[in-house]
């Protein structure tokens, strides 16, 4: 059997599982299919996948150069600049790629893009491939990619193939996969608490009147009740009860509380899965003003900055040419989400500039500013200097 008869074979295994996967779904042990629509149907997940790819999609991206002097800058000459920051392909925005590419990592734990070379063998366009569609083999210390529709495996070089957390380095491991009792079990508590809401006979209080009431004045009486106290209009009006009327307010069971309390944690262990704090998507129950500022920081340098750097690394090893590498390279700047409140931004310029670590154009340019003349100058307090420069007086 020849090398292409081996990879057709391949193909046509990993087809099998596809279909049964994508049809059916990953069946947890609670009973509900996972698979990637009822997934994101539960309302954490699909939040938690939406800031982080948002996050990721939002930043601005850039090719630099580094001369030998170990001079940085953006090259927008570069053509690469131009596909990764404007278009990678003919039908996605920098940012709708971005945000394609995390979202198949999140979910699939891989992301592929075809790249498409000039006759110069230079990247012009980042294609899009559906995860289900695409089987990584090994052979030969070599990574080919089997992919349906396509006659032939597309070797390594010419395959853009972010891999989420896995064992081999060759696929990433699917959330859904993993975590599908998780998922499972949110879904099947969402379903739960909808039927039992739905269908349940909870009413807000009971009006208690000491004799019978007829049919139609029992109707008056209700209707009365609902006109001047229900409705968010009606809340917290003063109500007065003649002729012996009651009225006691019915309060949650403890069933329902704890219903409640049970799809809460559910949210909180799928913010733990993509760790991501919650109050960034929406539970604000154990959140300060002072606690999500941090929070939100760290959300920067742990939960983004991994996979920026797992972007970044296959950029820069599959775009540029071997000769390029280490002159040119792709970064993804987080400097504005990290910048903090007003103040705490001002005291860091100042110690910055006061130690002689960056100029004025340089905190300017961090702020959106246009350089000033002679603003390129690195400044330190006159009464720093060296101890050996100081002229004792001996006694």
């Amino acid at each position: 059997m020849g090398l292409l008869d081996f990879f057709k074979s391949e193909k046509r295994s990993h087809n099998s599982s596809t279909v049964m996967q994508s049809s059916y779904g990953i069946q947890a042990n609670s009973g509900v299919a996972v698979d990637e629509n009822s997934a994101l149907n539960f309302s954490a997940v699909w939040a938690c996948v939406r800031v982080i790819s948002e996050a990721v999609a939002s930043l601005p991206i850039g090719v630099f150069k580094e001369d030998e002097n170990g001079n940085r800058g953006v090259d927008k000459s570069s053509p690469i600049y131009s596909l990764l920051a404007y278009e990678p392909n003919s039908y996605m925005t920098s940012f709708i790629w971005r945000e394609c590419l995390m979202n198949n990592l999140l979910i699939h734990g891989n992301s592929y893009f075809l790249i498409k070379r000039d006759s110069s063998l230079r990247p012009i366009e980042l294609c899009y491939l559906n995860p289900e569609d695409v089987n990584p083999v090994k052979v030969d210390d070599v990574i080919y990619y089997n992919v349906e529709e396509y006659d032939s495996p597309i070797p390594q070089y010419d395959m853009l193939h972010f891999v989420g957390m896995g064992y081999d380095g060759i696929k990433g491991k699917s959330v859904l996969r993993v975590h599908a009792d998780t998922i499972g079990l949110s879904l099947g508590a969402n379903v739960t608490a909808t039927s039992y809401f739905g269908n349940s006979t909870q009413v807000a209080g009971v009006l208690k009147h000491p004799g019978k009431l007829s049919e139609e004045a029992a109707s008056r009486l209700k209707a009365s009740w609902n006109n001047n106290y229900s409705g968010p209009y009606n809340s917290n009006r003063t109500a007065i009860l003649e002729e012996g009327l009651d009225f006691k307010a019915i309060s949650i069971p403890a069933s329902d509380r704890q219903l409640l309390d049970s799809r809460l944690f559910q949210v909180q262990e799928i913010a733990r899965i993509f760790r991501v704090p919650p109050h960034l998507i929406g539970d604000l129950s154990k959140a300060s003003y002072n606690s999500m500022e941090q929070l939100s920081i760290e959300f920067v340098r742990t939960t983004l900055r991994p996979y920026l750097v797992n972007i970044e690394s296959e950029l820069n090893r599959k775009l540029f040419r071997e000769s390029e590498r280490g002159t040119y390279y792709t970064k993804m700047s987080v400097e504005g989400l990290l910048r903090g409140d007003s103040q705490a931004r001002a005291n860091f310029y100042r110690e910055m500039l006061q130690t002689g670590v960056f100029s004025i154009n340089e905190v300017r340019r961090f702020e959106d500013m246009n350089p000033i003349e002679n603003g390129d100058e690195h400044l330190v307090p006159l009464n720093f200097q060296p101890l050996n420069n100081i002229n004792l007086d001996s006694e």
